[in-house]
């Protein structure tokens, strides 16, 4: 079987495993306790922490480790949910699911939420974004690489728009990105971007799943409640060998070698081009490459469901997925793409391929010709 479903999850990097493993063996106390075992324990947590720190430019005292990048998300929504004065919530279309469903809960306590979609090519214009702000808006939401499609928004312009803003209106605007397939894949700077807040995950960079980072450029507590741990705001005994081993990925991924994919994947939308009637999503990419993550690629072949077409590929020993693995049925599955202006036909029949750095030219070769059988296969069927 060829993997190519690496945003969903990726393979699990065994030294990094062997780092995980090797903290659970040698700090089993649980951090809290004050004995000698909890002390070697609760300083190792910090010693992580400080270097999670270092690698994305920001505080020590700025992250709260989580359980991945959903519940990171949550947390900054849920927030929401303690501050008396309500206002608009701006929320990019193409938001993974769990931003847009928390965000969507927020409208029964009295939030408005506005979404903000993207022009054809999946960005996001900054003077767009300026239209909808107005004085009541409370939090921007808008991811820095999209989990489907590979598009990179241009975020110091949008975080610039939010902050000319906040200058004009003397009102705080919380913005929040999710960076789970921007940290290791693209390069980044938290202190460069004026951000409130971001999520990541370990799972999405060859570490251990279950553990992920909330940065908080301030901290603000969420509704969890009991035990007081991470300064209250995600109380429970920290995953300590699970922090280990996102501690290891973010080392390891510090550093993304961008030409090998970007040429692999440039070489893959060449030849998907050649198959007849398939559409890479969006069709915009070849005109500006640098605005898209080479590890994520969309395309579709209508009328083909994609459902249909990620089967027939899995049996013919190749794993890719049809969007985002958290999109649980086929409205939420097309909506990020028709947030761009694909029509739901094509968004039907798209399918996503993603890579990672242990793919190589022949796998994506395999895949493409395998694609071009298949599709004809399940064309003359449909006909």
């Amino acid at each position: 079987m060829i993997y190519l479903d690496w945003a969903a999850t990726t393979p699990p990097d065994p030294a990094i495993l062997k780092e995980s493993l090797e903290t659970a063996e040698t700090y089993y106390a649980n951090p809290s306790s004050l004995h000698q075992p909890g002390n070697r324990a609760g300083k190792k947590l910090e010693e992580l922490r400080k270097s999670c720190a270092d690698l994305l430019c920001c505080r020590s005292g700025q992250l709260t480790f989580t359980s991945g990048g959903t519940e990171s998300n949550n947390l900054v929504l849920s927030a929401l949910l303690k501050r008396r004065e309500k206002g608009r919530i701006i929320i990019s279309g193409l938001e993974h699911p769990s931003l847009w469903e928390p965000a969507a809960a927020l409208k029964p306590f009295g939030w408005e939420v506005k979404a903000l979609n993207p022009d054809k090519d999946g960005r996001i214009r900054p003077e767009k974004l300026a239209r909808l702000l107005t004085d009541n808006t409370r939090m921007v939401i808008i991811m820095a690489v999209h989990n489907e499609t590979g598009v990179i928004q241009p975020m110091e312009e949008l975080i610039r728009t939010v902050r000319e803003k906040e200058n004009e209106t003397g009102r705080t605007i919380h913005f929040h990105s999710d960076l789970v397939q921007t940290a290791g894949k693209t390069p980044f700077d938290l202190s460069a971007w004026d951000l409130d807040s971001a999520s990541f995950s370990a799972h999405k960079i060859r570490g251990p799943r279950g553990i992920g980072l909330l940065y908080q450029k301030k901290p603000v507590a969420g509704i969890y409640t009991g035990g007081g741990q991470e300064r209250g705001i995600r109380p429970g005994t920290e995953n300590l060998a699970g922090i280990a081993g996102l501690t290891a990925a973010l080392k390891k991924s510090a550093a993304p070698d961008l030409q090998a994919p970007s040429e692999r994947m440039n070489r893959l939308i060449d030849r998907i081009r050649t198959i007849p009637g398939a559409r890479i999503l969006p069709e915009s990419r070849s005109e500006h490459p640098e605005w898209y993550s080479p590890w994520i690629l969309s395309c579709a072949l209508p009328p083909l469901p994609g459902e249909v077409l990620a089967r027939v590929m899995d049996e013919a020993g190749f794993a890719i997925s049809t969007g985002s693995a958290c999109s649980s049925n086929k409205k939420t599955r097309t909506r990020a793409l028709e947030s761009m202006g694909i029509d739901h036909k094509t968004a039907f029949s798209s399918i996503r391929i993603s890579q990672g750095p242990l793919t190589t030219d022949e796998e994506l070769d395999q895949f493409a010709k395998a694609l071009k059988e298949q599709a004809a296969i399940v064309g003359r069927a449909v006909r």
